[in-house]
């Protein structure tokens, strides 16, 4: 009589994975998690491993089609070549390349591909599933049979894998923790036509309210008070157009649409975007210009 599998054992792994998934999502959103070493543990398992290891149980769902050694290591090469495929198609979004919108693209990714698993492993007889004996951990007499005999390359093989993902996981733990404590920055843009880099207004007419948006993400890991002053310089005579505060806390986003009035006439006026924080100081902090026509 044939043992049946355990649906823990045919799709535990993929609740796992998923699991792993959304916590990293969970502890890059909570700012308490931010100090604590389980944020860049846990998102170096999601970002170095779940993608590729969902993406792999999608694509080979028996058992026999590749061993475990391999099936790991599969998953951490896999990783590496889909979270820059990723990123790339956020770099084309309004979202672009941020820890927030990578991690729901991650979670997402890893969702469709645990489903596309789930379904592929149900249709195959239980016997050719792809399965993890997780209570076979729990009984000391069963775990000689959880690993077949094999030579000794082999073993020395999977040995160096496991350090290799070890060393892996580490030196990814260890860049997100310098950067969480030493990256401390502000992102500082000004979008034109259809919420995109680039395509700005070039022509204003005087003393007629014309829209620009303006964007700014806090990392500098406190809370701070921003000070927006958007200016007109037609060379012989500068004014301020527009000015106020925003304050943001760390990791939060401002993005607003202002309507600029500007009175200078003339060609080539510069509108510059100047951003002061606190402690205020003489030069900005951040800034940037666009060069914009004047009419009457």
């Amino acid at each position: 009589m044939k043992e049946q599998v355990k649906p823990i054992n045919t799709f535990g792994d993929l609740v796992l994975i998923l699991g792993i998934a959304l916590a990293a999502l969970v502890v890059a959103s909570v700012p308490a998690f931010s100090v604590t070493i389980a944020r860049p543990i846990i998102g170096a398992i999601a970002v170095l491993f779940v993608p590729g290891y969902g993406f792999i149980a999608a694509l080979f769902p028996q058992k026999a089609t590749l061993g475990n050694g391999v099936r790991i290591g599969f998953s951490f090469g896999v990783s590496i070549v889909i979270v820059p495929l990723l990123e790339i198609a956020l770099n084309y979004t309004q979202w672009g390349i941020r820890l927030g919108p990578t991690l729901v693209v991650l979670v997402v990714f890893t969702l469709v591909c645990v489903i596309v698993a789930s379904i592929r492993r149900y249709k195959l007889p239980p016997e050719q599933r792809f399965a993890v004996n997780w209570s076979a951990w729990h009984q000391s007499d069963d775990r000689a049979g959880l690993w077949p005999v094999v030579s000794t390359f082999d073993r020395m093989l999977s040995i160096g894998l496991v350090i290799a993902i070890i060393a892996s996981v580490a030196v990814a733990s260890y860049a997100l923790i310098i950067q969480t404590h030493s990256e401390h920055f502000t992102e500082f843009y000004v979008l034109g036509a259809n919420d995109t880099l680039g395509n700005y207004t070039t022509n204003f007419t005087a003393g007629v309210p014309s829209p620009v948006t303006v964007g700014i993400i806090n990392h500098e890991a406190r809370n701070v008070t921003y000070t927006l002053v958007v200016s007109a310089n037609n060379s012989t005579q500068r004014s301020t157009v527009h000015s106020e505060q925003v304050t943001l806390s760390s990791g939060k986003q401002w993005e607003k649409q202002i309507d600029l009035v500007i009175n200078q006439l003339g060609e080539n006026v510069k509108l510059d975007f100047a951003l002061y924080t606190d402690p205020s100081t003489v030069d900005p902090y951040r800034d940037t210009h666009i060069w914009v026509n004047v009419t009457a």
